[in-house]
């Protein structure tokens, strides 16, 4: 007869208590090392990169990973539980009333520039033969929100470790350059010096990560800084509607992930959840101290889902994808950098 009550709470605690610890241990010094650094990364990004030099090393001298294997219940609850969990609370950083803060020119900047990121995405992705799971990982990352993006997406399209770690690398990538010529454009041509606003709206409807906003905005003043995160903000927001559609139109997702959905499993209910906290905080608002224990506990829950995820990761796998993924996102980039900026302009100039 099955356990119930508090010793069937005890049985599950036990079980994934060991990789927890692991996930939880690596994510925590992800977040640290990101504070400390020069350069303002995202925290996902080291956790995955801790998580994949931790694995791999192992991998050296245990290739079954049979060292591991009291991790795997634990490891399997932060790719998916904690995942899910980190993301609702990621919407506590969003209200409605800041999305619409930016005006018409900066909504319909972000739009234009999250679905031609996504059609040029998966259009250029298909010609390079690329998987439609890390297809739709960079051209999520990519035209959203970076790594958290990526984090967000995997667990909806069942996306191979590999694939997420790919992508989060490519993404990171173009994030972390564009944080260093935001700033050089700003200060090298006089229309951007002239026009705190366009900048703004140019800076975050185009950078890839929130921390990338908040960092290239800032060494631009306080009025592009202001702007930029509202404009990012909104970006964030589009990603749960996407989400939505990626499982309901089966983008990206294999046939398995096809099968499950026809008999009514898997509906991700976190992306609803993320828009019913962001309603809430609209709403009836979430107290400062609320909103910052959200915030901790979702940074905490993503890094250690990140961790699991690139404990997972085979770089023998992460390399056979070769140079496809990195044109990929160079290219999406590019389109950030260029359509970006002449919807931004074309549009305050109309608006």
């Amino acid at each position: 007869m099955a356990e119930s009550g508090p010793a069937a709470l005890a049985g599950f605690a036990q079980d994934r208590a060991a990789g927890l610890v692991v996930a939880g241990t690596i994510g925590f010094a992800a977040e640290k090392v990101a504070t400390c650094m020069p350069v303002s990364l995202s925290p996902l990004l080291y956790a995955t990169a801790f998580g994949i030099a931790l694995g791999n090393g192992l991998r050296l001298v245990d290739p079954e990973m049979t060292s591991m294997q009291a991790t795997q219940a634990g490891m399997s609850f932060a790719k998916r539980r904690l995942l899910r969990a980190g993301i609702i609370l990621y919407g506590a950083k969003i209200t409605f009333a800041k999305i619409l803060g930016i005006g018409l020119p900066g909504l319909l900047t972000d739009l234009y520039v999250v679905l031609s990121t996504l059609l040029l995405g998966f259009s250029l992705g298909r010609f390079l033969g690329l998987s439609e799971g890390l297809i739709t990982l960079i051209s999520t990352g990519s035209a959203i929100c970076g790594c958290s993006a990526v984090a967000a997406t995997q667990p909806v399209i069942n996306a191979e470790a590999h694939e997420v770690a790919a992508a989060v690398g490519v993404v990171v990538l173009c994030g972390t350059l564009a944080m260093f010529i935001y700033p050089a454009l700003f200060r090298a041509i006089p229309a951007l010096a002239a026009n705190p606003r366009l900048m703004g709206i140019y800076t975050g409807s185009t950078v890839h990560e929130l921390a990338g906003v908040v960092a290239a905005g800032n060494a631009m003043g306080s009025e592009v800084a202001s702007t930029a995160l509202i404009t990012k903000l909104l970006r964030v927001f589009l990603l749960e509607p996407w989400i939505i559609l990626l499982f309901y139109l089966g983008i990206g997702q294999s046939r398995a992930s096809l099968d499950s959905a026809k008999k009514g499993k898997g509906v991700p209910w976190f992306a609803f959840g993320f828009i019913g906290v962001a309603t809430i905080n609209s709403v009836w608002g979430i107290s400062p101290s609320l909103q910052k224990m959200f915030a901790t506990f979702s940074a905490a829950f993503l890094a250690s889902a990140m961790a699991a995820l690139g404990l997972d990761t085979d770089l023998v796998k992460v390399r056979s994808l070769g140079w496809k993924p990195i044109a990929l996102a160079m290219a999406l980039w590019a389109n950030l950098l260029g359509v970006g900026f002449v919807m931004a302009s074309f549009l305050i100039g109309l608006l």
